[in-house]
């Protein structure tokens, strides 16, 4: 399937499924697990112990591949 006929659900991690912001927080990566995903939000319960919704097309995130450090999907923000 090429890149320009994936559909949005391609890009919206699953329950379960590991994380990590695009801009890092005080230096600092952050990463966590999606504990709710849909449309409009994913729930996201972060290693720090914090949670946090954040938005599909507007928050920039990449998924992580726990056996491979650094490997992931990425999804940018959309700009409108």
């Amino acid at each position: 399937m090429a890149t320009h006929e994936r559909r949005a659900s391609d890009c919206i991690p699953s329950k379960g499924e590991r994380i990590e912001l695009l801009r890092p927080r005080m230096g600092v990566r952050v990463r966590g697990t999606v504990f709710y995903s849909d449309q409009l939000q994913i729930l996201v319960k972060w290693d720090n112990g914090r949670s946090e919704s954040l938005r599909p097309g507007v928050d920039g995130y990449r998924t992580v591949d726990s056996a491979q450090p650094g490997a992931g999907r990425v999804r940018l923000p959309t700009s409108t």
